[in-house]
């Protein structure tokens, strides 16, 4: 004989704290509110967690769309978080949800990131105002990101602690505010983006009056107008690294750059420089890359070509053998992506650059084992070697299983095979120039 009997629920709060936290950690961080709401333990378990874990929060419009979240719980919720948060990121949220903290100071928040999305028709856009708001509710800011928003730029002066400031597809940015905003700001990093085409190279050549600048990013288009304010920015006193996005003016930034009109010694000394991308002509590319001898690290990331079938971008030997007489003083070297023409061009820069640490052939084809062997054979003449060369063969044609093999456990003081995985933050953004300069 059965009976049927009811199944027991098991309460959740019947679990101990360390598995209630492991489950809470999965939830965003409007839901852990929410939960810690319901019960007294549970909002020690969320409260402890935010004390440890939560620095930078991230909010969508998402997030609140499953719920009805009047203006004040979503204020309660913000002001619980406040005395935890430094990083606030707000992903395509209603700019009315900011607008509730009009009232309020959240001490804090050190940056912010507010990524609208410029193409959605009928939704109330971030303007003016809104950037006043910015000093009132984060007086202690100093890193602001601003992306689809409709501003003209007239207050952003008056965030006065602000040492980073990005602008991106801001579509009414006005000329006339930029030279008070770097006049009266003490910027490190500037970045002014696409869709920002209301700037132009006369506007931008007011940066000379921010000599704090280290870090500016540009498009190509605000150099390569009717003005050149290249020389400029390379005579900034504090300028580490230039990061300029070209599309359609590669060799002309290039050659500016390169072959600097001013006289020697006037700008800062390049030691670095990084391009991603696909281009039809390597050989003029090279020929402008020579210029700069002073050169300690250089890398070039190359991208499938699509109309190539999925092809990676071949580098003719000639043209390598030829930068390599050219960039003697290089200490690293980065050819990621690339179809080499053999590997004799690549072991010119072995041959030629005494000070090369690290040689760099992720993501290449670059004949396999026979490289490897013939760099061997070539290290093995070079007395002057303090330290092995760091090989890194990353997701290249060359087998990984090579660094077991005799021949490289026999000359472990000669070269260093690096195999591992490439990490998840490899940036192969098309079309970047990015210098670095010597401190």
């Amino acid at each position: 004989m059965t009976t049927d009997t009811a199944p027991t629920a098991a309460s959740l709060l019947q679990l101990n704290d360390d598995v209630l936290a492991l489950i809470v950690r999965q939830l965003n961080v409007y839901q852990q509110y929410e939960i810690g709401r319901l019960n007294r333990r549970l909002e020690s378990i969320v409260q402890m967690l935010w004390r440890t874990r939560v620095r930078s929060v991230v909010l969508q419009d998402e997030m609140f769309r499953r719920s009805v979240t009047s203006s004040r719980h979503f204020l309660s919720f913000i002001l619980s978080l406040a005395p935890h948060m430094e990083r606030l990121s707000c992903h395509q949220l209603d700019v009315r949800r900011l607008r509730v903290l009009s009232s309020h100071t959240l001490e804090g928040v050190q940056s912010l990131e507010w990524l609208g999305d410029g193409n959605r028709r009928g939704r109330v856009r971030f303007v003016d105002e809104d950037v006043r708001l910015l000093r009132r509710v984060f007086p202690h800011l100093r890193r602001l990101k601003l992306r689809g928003c409709q501003i003209t730029g007239k207050y952003l002066c008056d965030l006065e602690h602000l040492s980073e400031l990005c602008l991106d597809d801001c579509q009414f940015l006005e000329s006339q505010h930029f030279r008070d905003l770097f006049r009266q700001l003490r910027l490190r990093k500037f970045d002014i983006m696409e869709d920002c085409d209301e700037v132009n190279c006369c506007d931008l050549a007011d940066l000379q009056l921010c000599p704090t600048l280290e870090h500016i990013k540009i498009a190509d288009y605000h150099l390569c107008m009717e003005s050149d304010i290249t020389q400029q920015l390379l005579r900034l006193p504090r300028l580490q690294k230039l990061s300029i996005y070209s599309k359609n003016f590669v060799f002309d930034v290039l050659s500016r750059i390169a072959r600097p009109s001013s006289p020697p010694g006037s700008a800062r000394l390049i030691e670095a420089f990084r391009f991603s991308g696909v281009l039809h002509d390597y050989a003029r590319f090279f020929r402008e890359l020579g210029n700069l001898r002073q050169l300690t690290r250089l890398e070039l990331h190359g991208q499938v070509e699509e109309e190539e079938g999925g092809q990676l971008q071949c580098l003719e030997d000639q043209a390598l053998r030829q930068l390599a007489h050219q960039l003697r003083e290089l200490t690293e070297l980065h050819l990621c992506g690339y179809q080499l023409e053999s590997p004799l061009g690549l072991l010119e820069f072995v041959i030629n650059c005494r000070q090369l640490r690290v040689l760099d052939v992720t993501r290449s084809r670059c004949h396999g084992e026979s490289f490897v062997r013939s760099c061997i054979a070539i290290l093995a003449k070079q007395r002057w070697r303090s330290q092995p060369l760091e090989l890194w063969i990353r997701h290249s044609d060359i087998s990984p299983e090579i660094v077991h093999t005799p021949r490289c456990l026999d000359n472990i003081k000669l070269i260093k095979i690096d195999s591992k995985q490439i990490g998840p933050n490899m940036d192969y953004s098309a079309g970047v120039l990015k210098f670095s300069f010597a401190r």
